[in-house]
């Protein structure tokens, strides 16, 4: 929805996307054309509703591509340190349990 003197979008509030709008489906099946150009021009997001419920969104593209993506997102963020095992040995102990394996003879 935009304002016709000026061309600037009409909001409602704003989205991680930028400005967002609600609009009910039976408005955006009416304006849908608009409504598109409206998005990609202005980087408008638009909530359409049913029955006064979200049902969708329509966002921007490159809203969507500039977003990293979620797997792998935290890589190099965390670290950690295990002290002890489960069993309440330290790696210490186990190392020189596991050399000791290894000296070892095999069973038969």
């Amino acid at each position: 929805m935009s304002d016709q003197a000026s061309g600037t979008p009409l909001s409602s509030g704003f989205g991680t996307s930028g400005p967002s709008q609600t609009i009910a489906a039976t408005e955006f099946k009416a304006k849908c054309l608009g409504l598109l150009d409206e998005v990609r021009d202005f980087g408008l997001c638009i909530i359409i509703t049913k029955h006064g419920n979200p049902a969708a969104k329509l966002v921007p593209i490159n809203a969507v591509e500039d977003r990293p993506p979620f797997i792998g997102s935290l890589k190099g963020q965390m670290s950690y340190r295990l002290d002890e095992t489960l069993d309440g040995s330290t790696l210490a102990e186990m190392d020189a349990w596991e050399s000791n394996l290894d000296d070892s003879p095999p069973v038969n």
